[in-house]
């Protein structure tokens, strides 16, 4: 779905003047979710705003996340705890600050538990007056409930002719949109782009520094620029690590295992990633035990096992591809 179109569809939620809301936004990973709840909640927000100087601030302020009436729940995408929804119910109900109206943002839906579910579907169902939730999915596999409660809208990623490149650099970024307008708009060629990555600290530095920004531990200016260096450095891992030595993938393993484990999130997609691009340069087989392994982090599995078991598939399989 063109941007042109979900501002439509926006604006005419809109103007229908509901004192109080609960929508749910879905859509696949190349879709920035909470870009379009930023977006949908500035719309909200200056509805009824007439001088530009104030529409201006409080656009500016959303887009920094510093609306005071505006809370962004579970960025890291991980299990809403019912302590969390409590929070939110409490602080649905207590008065706004800068604006009549309050807004909850809710991401990572998909992974809410059935006891954290229960507790918020009631205010849910009939939000406080001026205030509005926007629960953010990557699926629509969620509970039922939830799903029967709330406005959905499902945003749809562009193709790479809608967004005017080429596909290579599509698939480069993984159809995420911001990061492909972001691109374009500098004018920027990947062919262009250089940076030294010698060695397998050099690939390690730029994994955690995207899991830090992703996590929200710090913030960045140029986060394309930090994009750009992350996906070239999986492209680089994934043709050099079946030639690393065994110090070196043991070293890689257990670094990888220490920062990443308690943020899975990152970590399936982080081996998403891989998958991606090793796909042709492994055995059919072998690459669906590699997408198993990769889905198994969700359960109560041995983190370091799946990716021993991950990486250890991988090279295996490029030996049998090479005999």
């Amino acid at each position: 779905m063109k941007l042109q179109e979900i501002t439509e569809k926006f604006k005419n939620e809109i103007n229908q003047d509901k004192i109080s809301a609960s929508y749910l936004f879905y859509g696949d990973k190349r879709v920035d979710l909470l870009s379009y709840a930023l977006m949908f909640s500035k719309m909200v927000m200056t509805k009824d705003v007439q001088n530009d100087a104030e529409k201006d601030k409080i656009e500016r302020l959303i887009n920094n996340f510093q609306h005071p009436d505006i809370e962004i729940i579970n960025k890291n995408n991980e299990n809403i705890k019912i302590d969390e929804v409590r929070e939110i119910i409490y602080s649905s109900i207590e008065s706004s600050f800068n604006s009549p109206k309050k807004i909850f943002i809710l991401c990572g839906i998909e992974n809410l538990r059935k006891e954290s579910s229960n507790a918020l579907l009631k205010i849910l169902e009939e939000p406080p007056q001026n205030v509005y939730f926007i629960l953010l999915s990557r699926t629509l596999n969620i509970i039922s409930t939830i799903k029967s409660r709330t406005i959905k809208f499902h945003l749809s990623g562009m193709n790479n002719d809608e967004l005017g490149v080429s596909k290579e650099v599509y698939y480069f970024f993984d159809g995420n949109e911001n990061d492909i307008l972001e691109f374009k708009r500098q004018n920027l060629s990947l062919d262009d782009i250089e940076f030294k990555i010698n060695t397998v600290e050099d690939i390690l530095q730029i994994i955690f520094e995207m899991k830090n920004y992703m996590t929200g531990e710090f913030i960045i200016k140029n986060n394309l620029d930090l994009t750009i260096k992350y996906n070239k450095s999986i492209e680089l891992l994934a043709r050099r690590i079946r030639f690393w030595d065994i110090e070196n993938v043991y070293f890689f393993i257990n670094e990888i295992e220490n920062e990443l484990k308690k943020e899975r999130e990152f970590l399936i997609s982080f081996l998403s990633k891989i998958i991606v691009n090793v796909k042709h340069s492994v055995e059919a087989e072998d690459l669906k035990k590699l997408i198993n392994l990769k889905n198994s982090i969700r359960s109560n599995v041995n983190v370091k096992s799946v990716i021993f078991n991950f990486f250890d598939i991988l090279q295996n399989s490029w030996k049998k591809k090479k005999n």
